[in-house]
């Protein structure tokens, strides 16, 4: 992520047209950022407080007998756990959000809220929702008159419960509504805190079917509704899970069981006087709002929000996915889901209120506030955040802004700036002598991102890395090369299973053998049913005629590509080794990482398919052979022949060693006589091509693993 202080500029020059809101200029931004770091981490002023940044206004009339007093919580201490809930609460009561924080007993989650309500000035308006609670003690009822002194006095008036009197608006009131024991509640006032939920949303009136229909005005940024709970089960009696319709309308919150044992340490220690009752937190704990938000007009005007939206598009797809698989929250028992519709809008909404400049920054704040604080344990939450730190834009190294030079000669400067640029990399030693060649014929030159990525993987795998410069070499070709699609960390995975990174190129297997005829290191040609004399296929090979040798060719694409084939992948029919690449993507290649979308809808494929293939296998083995080659699973992580050639040739050329030299690859191409082919048995006579029929099993047929997403 770039720094801070350089993204300050956020919203470009050339959009100067429309007046800068002052809580979001360079120097604005830079204000409120020295105000914040460096200070308590609550931050009090006459009008307003700020939880970690968080900045909440105080109520103008704060003199009402629902209001807390504030000496009663004096020994409140304010250690990294609960200054971390005041900031999660004081976000959602900002953004005019309910809130639903689940926790264990006796961890503070009450008492925050009044606490903070005590300081801020505003009202407690309080519910326990537990099994005596009936939506007349929410809403109101009719109760005897104890105000009638005339005959002309009603005998009853209308009474209003606790969530209907924090609903009515007052001048210079904020009120708060806490609903405590929140799965404890009855179905019936559930339900109707769905009405009320719903009607603060769409600023909407509240009617009143228990005082004759009538109607209340609301306004959710006047009245805060924070629910609290305990996890149902773990001990809670009657405490069950709420149901999906319910959950979504809230901002949920999963805050741990128990209190650590450090944050105990410290508010015992508080207490006793041993320690300062407010504990420093760090840097990163602060969340800057503006004085301002933005307006949503604004929002495409931010650098990079189309490629970043993209990315929160990507994650919020994942995030789903590990939840749906079990790989997020397994052990939690409160089920939850990250809504299609209201998780984008919560996440917009957070970017145009805490936008500071980092537009990554922003984003990835409001994915740890949205997704991240639904889980419990750290393992979970860091899973997600590996997937968070990728919702990023990259911005391009170059300015757009034009010297004056460009702008007074534009041609000579641009002719200028390019010369240099190519002089600069041919002078380089980092750039492949391949590529400097490509430069010095004046042919596509690679971008310095990409050149970087080849530089790393190159690091990480060794000789088991196949570049363009390795492509040009052995076949000939100035190869296309795209951007290597693995991280860092897949590169290291795949060198711990032996896997090798590969530049495939478009070429054929019949074009592979031409070029190669006579230069295959050690031998004198390159496949076994070759004639040496002529380089041409036999007269008896049978895959002459082909469609897989004459004109199948690889995309131009990175490949990870085992060296061997997989552990356990011999002595097994078509089907069985499709069972091994299942549990090798589970089990090895994405072990503790969550499984791409593509992979794992081709196992659920797979998975329902397998029972019907194994029947047809039993009595037509050509039926079978077509619908495993028709599985994305097969063409996700099975070579082609010709890729399965490519691959083997291109090691052999570069490194000496043989791939393959006692066993065979079995591939996701039929020929035409509809088996399934099968490449390797690579020694001194070539490279073998056979064509199995998917029933049948030995032990030098098993299957390399594959993969180019």
């Amino acid at each position: 992520m770039m720094e801070r202080e350089s993204q300050f500029s956020a919203l470009t020059p050339e959009k100067k047209s429309k007046p800068e809101k002052k809580g979001h200029t360079e120097q604005a931004i830079k204000e409120s950022l020295a105000e914040i770091f460096g200070k308590e981490p609550i931050q009090e002023t006459p009008d307003s407080i700020s939880y970690l940044g968080v900045r909440l206004s105080k109520a103008q009339n704060r003199n009402d007998e629902f209001v807390p007093q504030r000496d009663k919580y004096q020994d409140y201490i304010n250690d990294k756990f609960s200054l971390e809930l005041q900031k999660k609460i004081a976000v959602s009561f900002l953004q005019g959000d309910p809130i639903l924080v689940e926790g264990g007993t006796s961890i503070g989650k009450t008492t925050t809220v009044r606490k903070m309500s005590s300081e801020l000035g505003w009202e407690i308006h309080y519910c326990n929702l537990n099994g005596a609670t009936d939506v007349e003690d929410l809403m109101g009822r009719y109760i005897p008159n104890p105000h009638k002194a005339k005959p002309e006095d009603p005998e009853y008036i209308f009474a209003d419960g606790k969530v209907t009197s924090g609903l009515r608006q007052e001048e210079g009131k904020t009120k708060v509504i806490i609903l405590d024991e929140l799965n404890a509640a009855a179905p019936n006032i559930l339900i109707r805190m769905h009405e009320v939920l719903d009607a603060l949303e769409r600023s909407e009136n509240v009617v009143l079917s228990e005082d004759a229909s009538e109607t209340v005005a609301v306004n959710k940024h006047r009245t805060k509704i924070i629910a609290l709970m305990n996890p149902p089960g773990k001990g809670y009696f009657a405490r069950e899970p709420l149901d999906p319709a319910q959950l979504r309308r809230w901002v949920y919150q999963k805050e741990t069981t128990d209190l650590s044992p450090e944050t105990f340490s410290h508010s015992t220690d508080a207490l006793f006087n041993l320690v300062p009752k407010t504990e420093e937190p760090s840097r990163e704990s602060f969340l800057v709002s503006p004085q301002e938000a933005l307006s949503r007009e604004r929002l495409a005007e931010i650098p990079g929000m189309k490629e970043i939206t993209a990315k929160y598009k990507e994650f919020h797809a994942a995030a789903k996915e590990m939840l749906k698989t079990r790989k997020l929250a397994a052990d939690q028992p409160q089920t939850f889901t990250y809504d299609d519709r209201m998780e984008p809008r919560r996440v917009r909404d957070f970017v145009l209120r805490f936008y500071n400049g980092d537009v990554n920054e922003t984003f990835q704040n409001a994915l740890r506030y949205y997704y991240s604080n639904k889980i419990e344990l750290e393992t979970d939450k860091q899973k997600l955040e590996e997937l968070i730190q990728h919702v990023a834009y990259i911005p391009a190294a170059e300015t757009k802004r034009k010297t004056l030079e460009e702008k007074i000669n534009p041609e000579s400067a641009l002719k200028d700036k390019a010369e240099k640029e190519l002089a600069d990399l041919m002078a380089s030693e980092k750039i492949p002598d391949a590529v400097k060649d490509a430069l010095r014929g004046k042919e596509t030159m690679l971008s310095p991102d990409i050149l970087e990525q080849i530089k790393e993987a190159k690091t990480i795998l060794g000789q088991d890395f196949l570049g363009p410069e390795e492509v040009k070499s052995i076949f000939d070709l100035e190869a296309e090369t795209p951007s290597i699609p693995f991280s860092r960390e897949e590169l290291e995975r795949a060198k711990e299973l032996g896997q090798m990174l590969i530049l495939r190129q478009p070429i054929t297997m019949e074009q592979m053998n031409d070029v190669l005829s006579g230069k295959v290191k050690d031998d004198k040609k390159l496949l076994y049913s070759v004639d040496e004399s002529t380089g041409k296929p036999k007269s008896d090979c049978w895959y002459k005629d082909e469609k897989f040798w004459k004109e199948e060719k690889p995309e131009a694409k990175w490949a990870l590509v085992s060296k061997e084939i997989i552990p356990d992948s011999t002595s097994k029919n078509y089907l069985q080794q499709t069972d091994t690449l299942v549990e090798y993507l589970q089990n090895q290649v994405f072990k503790d990482k969550l499984m791409p979308k593509q992979y794992q809808e081709a196992i659920d494929e797979y998975t329902k398919a397998k029972a019907n293939i194994t029947e047809i296998m039993k009595s037509d083995w050509k039926k079978a052979a077509e619908m495993l080659e028709a599985l994305n699973l097969t063409e996700l992580c099975r070579q082609s022949p010709v890729e399965a050639l490519y691959d083997i040739t291109a090691y052999f050329q570069t490194t000496g060693e043989r791939l393959l030299p006692n066993r065979y690859t079995w591939t996701k191409r039929r020929g035409s006589g509809g088996r399934l082919v099968g490449v390797g048995g690579f020694d001194s006579g070539g490279v073998g091509v056979d064509s199995p029929t998917p029933d049948d099993s030995n032990d030098f047929l098993g299957v390399s693993f594959s993969r180019s997403l």
